[in-house]
């Protein structure tokens, strides 16, 4: 496929882009899902909104290297439901933008389906919370460990869902101001008194910066910290631990490591 200068410049931006954070591109052969991966990576990583089919293919096609044709991404997006993207008519043409929901759907074919994702809107910490004690720790089982480097009380109120057998939480409390940093080691005393499984220990060193949770089978990503879900828009992604791999073992480790060292509050 023969591109055009402005297609040239999209792909030139392509091919020096990380696309960290992302799924791997590799994950998908079918023309609906490179397309909708090739349109988040635009949107989320060179800032470019919306892409017309030839532009999408052009992209498949001399970036990626993969076979498909514009006419295929055409009949796929045609075909598309849900919300998954958005059509724009410009100048006689047509350009595609990928919606929240065509990243989910992206995010669900990775591991052949043992991936499930939670989406948290902007500013709807109410509904967030929600999803996030009724949907995800109600749910969990055996031990967890919890790294968040931001806490307040209200993490003590959502934990209350959790119903795994112990639950141990790894924080850093420098990163709260002095009168939030009183207020939640007092409100922590009260509540070790009433749910001794439940730990916390402080973390001083400056390496802590990830959110996630350690279960014995499955790993959870945060894209924000508990106490902030709702806020702005985050996802939580759960990995089985088998499709996780090597990110687990490292995690585990990390945990493990740092646990030790912590000093409980």
């Amino acid at each position: 496929m023969e591109c055009n200068c402005m297609n040239k410049e999209i792909l030139e931006k392509f091919r020096k882009v990380e696309t960290n954070g992302l799924p791997d591109f590799s994950n998908y052969d079918k023309p609906f899902e490179m397309g909708l991966w090739v349109l988040w990576a635009a949107k989320e990583k060179i800032n470019i909104k919306t892409l017309t089919a030839y532009e999408i293919a052009d992209i498949i096609v001399n970036g990626m290297e993969h076979t498909v044709t514009a006419r295929a991404i055409v009949n796929a997006f045609n075909k598309a439901k849900g919300g998954k993207i958005h059509r724009h008519q410009k100048d006689g043409k047509t350009y595609y933008e990928i919606m929240q929901l065509g990243k989910e759907h992206l995010l669900s074919k990775v591991g052949g389906g043992h991936v499930e994702v939670y989406y948290f809107e902007p500013r709807k910490k109410f509904q967030s919370k929600r999803i996030l004690t009724n949907d995800i720790l109600s749910n969990l089982k055996g031990t967890l460990k919890i790294v968040d480097p931001y806490v307040d009380p209200k993490v003590l109120g959502i934990l209350l869902k959790a119903k795994a057998k112990n639950v141990y939480f790894l924080t850093k409390l420098d990163n709260l101001s002095l009168p939030n940093k009183k207020q939640f080691v007092a409100e922590l005393q009260d509540f070790k008194s009433e749910y001794p499984n439940i730990e916390f220990r402080n973390y001083t060193s400056s390496d802590i910066h990830d959110r996630y949770i350690i279960l014995n089978d499955s790993l959870i990503l945060l894209g924000h910290s508990i106490k902030d879900l709702g806020d702005k828009e985050s996802f939580a992604v759960k990995l089985e631990k088998r499709i996780a791999g090597d990110v687990y073992d490292s995690l585990q480790e990390t945990f493990n490591r740092r646990w030790k060292i912590a000093s409980q509050i």
